[in-house]
């Protein structure tokens, strides 16, 4: 019975010093694992955006009624002759009562 009791304690001192040791290691490496999984589904969002972006700018080179629709919607743009009427939206309307 001294015996089995001896051989318990000695592995758990055994376990607690090896925890000791390298129980810091061992969370260090969860952290980096988890970063790493974080940095690898930024970097394929990050592909996927930069895939949009190049068939973007290839629309607006070769499609001319593409680019003209963009350059309508984000900047304004209209035509010699054309009357632009801007709409008030509800959100407006209120900030101005």
């Amino acid at each position: 019975m001294e015996e089995a009791k001896k051989k318990l304690l000695i592995g758990l001192g055994i376990g607690a010093g090896l925890l000791i040791l390298y129980g810091p290691a061992f969370l260090r490496w969860v952290e980096m694992k988890d970063r790493q999984e974080h940095l690898e589904a930024e970097v394929a969002l990050l592909h996927k955006e930069n895939l949009r972006l190049v068939e973007e700018a290839r629309r607006l080179r070769e499609d001319p009624s593409y680019a003209e629709a963009v350059a309508r919607r984000q900047l304004g743009f209209v035509r010699p002759g054309e009357t632009v009427v801007k709409f008030q939206s509800s959100k407006e309307a209120k900030k101005q009562q």
